[in-house]
């Protein structure tokens, strides 16, 4: 669970653009951002978030990495 807000590590060798998608638990689309590797590092998502549970999907070409966060 995260207070504030949270922020993605991610490890990968491909330059390609990182595309971030956050849903909350019905289903709706919160956050869309697409992102280039050298500005992943640091990223924070989430400060302006209600409280609750949220669906991240970060995707990079053919691969695709589902998370589910919470927020108190």
């Amino acid at each position: 669970p995260f207070a504030e807000n949270f922020k993605l590590d991610v490890t990968t060798s491909s330059e390609e653009a990182l595309q971030i998608k956050v849903y909350d638990m019905l289903g709706k689309l919160v956050d869309n951002r697409i992102l280039e590797t050298t500005e992943v590092e640091g990223f924070e998502v989430g400060a302006n978030y209600p409280s609750g549970v949220y669906n991240v999907i970060v995707s990079q070409g053919d691969t695709v990495k589902t998370l589910r966060v919470i927020k108190r």
